[in-house]
């Protein structure tokens, strides 16, 4: 495990809880979370995957935003997805960009929502593109 900071006790304490295996990585001034092995949900083209999410420097007063996979996500239907063609690369490694916000409808709550919160919007995203047809 690298551990190039160290997280807030709430999201060490529920990423443990969840049994996320993951690293915390400063490249530069940004700092990302990796969750190794993050579970994708069946019809894409792998069943696991690295997951990153980028905090920002004010996290966890400010809301995460976006979600980048390696290797990059694709339908087995072969259907495109949209707002993934961006990436960034990380660990030497290139990360597909997922560009998927929160809404007025759904805002960041600071001092409720934390990384796992966040995760379990992924997980939402995830499941959205494969009933989308």
């Amino acid at each position: 495990m690298r551990r190039d900071f160290v997280l807030g006790e709430d999201d060490t304490e529920c990423l443990a809880a969840s049994g996320h295996v993951y690293d915390t990585i400063a490249e530069g001034t940004t700092k990302w979370v990796v969750l190794r092995g993050f579970s994708i949900p069946a019809g894409y083209n792998v069943t696991v995957a690295d997951a990153a999410v980028r905090l920002g420097p004010s996290y966890p007063d400010e809301p995460i935003d976006m979600v980048y996979f390696h290797p990059s996500l694709a339908l087995r239907s072969n259907r495109q997805i949209g707002a993934t063609q961006g990436a960034i690369t990380l660990e030497g490694k290139r990360y597909q960009q997922w560009s998927r916000h929160r809404t007025a409808a759904n805002p960041w709550r600071p001092g409720l929502d934390s990384i796992c919160t966040h995760l379990l919007q992924v997980t939402t995203w995830l499941e959205r593109e494969l009933g989308k047809g």
